[in-house]
């Protein structure tokens, strides 16, 4: 469950990070308007259902809905709150590549496929082809670390700024010589309009 939570939460720190995004990515250059994201959350125990709900209203404001949707035992929730839009406050698991997502929009331009982003610390995001997923073309890649060789993050992101999150992030760990998934978060469902 935390696993869960601390990528959901992660999703939630995207939307709150709008000036860390310094090209394209975030809201920092959403072009407005309806935006409905849902997302399936799944670890090898769980899965839940993510949902992001942005509407305009006439005032230049918007009602903001999340909704976390999925079976847990309250022991697994703890005492503390599952999200705060504004302020998220749970520990993010196992999330270290999270301040490197942010730094591939400092990188010059949106995503391109088959090209290596070179991180500080070493990182490095590797891409290869564009993918469609939830209807949404992404450029996919993984994101690797020299202090962590044996776990790897493989993340789809669209260069559209009306799609101001990822479309994948899957959390994969090295056991025995083969990649197990240990944790992904993938679009499901899409719609925007102005």
């Amino acid at each position: 469950m935390q696993r869960i939570v601390g990528v959901a939460v992660a999703l939630v720190c995207i939307l709150t990070a709008q000036g860390m995004a310094q090209w394209t990515g975030g809201l920092a250059a959403y072009p407005g308007g309806y935006l409905l994201m849902t997302y399936r959350i799944s670890t090898q125990d769980q899965s839940f259902t993510y949902t992001l709900e942005l509407s305009p209203k006439d005032n230049g404001a918007y009602t903001i809905r999340t909704e976390i949707v999925g079976d847990a035992n309250l022991e697994d929730i703890g005492d503390m709150s599952l999200f705060f839009v504004w302020q998220p406050t749970l520990w993010l698991a196992d999330a270290w590549w999270l301040p490197y997502y942010f730094m591939i929009f400092g990188l010059g331009g949106p995503p391109e496929p088959n090209r290596t982003y070179v991180l500080p610390g070493g990182l490095s995001w590797e891409t290869g082809d564009t993918v469609t997923i939830a209807g949404v073309q992404a450029v996919q890649g993984v994101l690797t670390s020299p202090s962590n060789p044996d776990e790897q993050v493989v993340l789809a992101i669209s260069p559209d700024p009306a799609v101001p999150y990822p479309v994948l992030i899957q959390q994969e760990r090295n056991e025995g010589g083969s990649w197990v998934t240990t944790c992904e978060m993938v679009l499901v469902h899409y719609e925007h309009r102005q």
